[in-house]
């Protein structure tokens, strides 16, 4: 008997549609944000419409003021869908979470300097990403950071995956499988570097 109930299923899955339009019309399109629904829970059986529906995402964005704008079109939209419905309000929940990770130029430089005669072809610089990395809370705190990855296949694997255009497993898939000895060695040595050369340059500070 649909005709008598509100149904939270329909609402919910149209909110993680409507809810995509923050990003395409809200959101300056030269500015990064990201909006993702991880978690859906609606009901536990096929012939019966639930009572409520919870949904669980995050939002990734690099300034604060975009974050913010993201955060009212979440809103905003949430109270659409259920008005459209006739549905009570939406309980919604958002979380402060965890800031962009800045990396401090300066240090960034002076690693390199150490960093590429060491690792020559294979140091480069990464494009900007939205990973989520609680580390950001050094930088939030005035401390210089610079967060840096490292490959953990072989190279073999790595040109073949590059060639086929298959990506390799990433960290947080099943399927991720580094190579200890290689992975370790290289890690253990950048940080190395990198440490040594950010107290040659606080040594050398006036």
């Amino acid at each position: 008997m649909p005709q008598v109930t509100i149904d939270p299923v329909m609402m919910a899955s149209r909110f993680v549609v409507d809810v995509q339009s923050v990003i395409s019309r809200e959101k300056d399109p030269t500015e990064t944000g990201v909006i993702s629904i991880g978690s859906f829970h609606a009901g536990t059986s096929s012939n019966i419409i639930p009572d409520e529906a919870v949904l669980r995402g995050t939002i990734r964005t690099f300034k604060p003021e975009v974050r913010a704008r993201m955060r009212d079109g979440i809103e905003r939209t949430a109270r659409a869908v259920a008005a459209m419905a006739n549905a009570p309000a939406p309980d919604i929940v958002i979380t402060e979470g965890i800031k962009a990770v800045i990396n401090d130029p300066a240090l960034v430089a002076t690693a390199e300097k150490v960093l590429k005669p060491a690792f020559g072809e294979k140091l480069s610089l990464s494009p900007a990403n939205t990973t989520s990395e609680d580390f950001s809370e050094f930088g939030d705190s005035g401390v210089p950071l610079m967060m840096f990855n490292i490959g953990v296949y072989e190279e073999d694997a790595w040109a073949a995956a590059n060639k086929s255009g298959t990506p390799l497993a990433g960290n947080h898939s099943p399927l991720f499988a580094p190579v200890p000895k290689p992975t370790i060695q290289t890690g253990v040595t950048a940080m190395t570097l990198a440490v040594l050369s950010a107290f040659d340059q606080r040594a050398g500070a006036p």
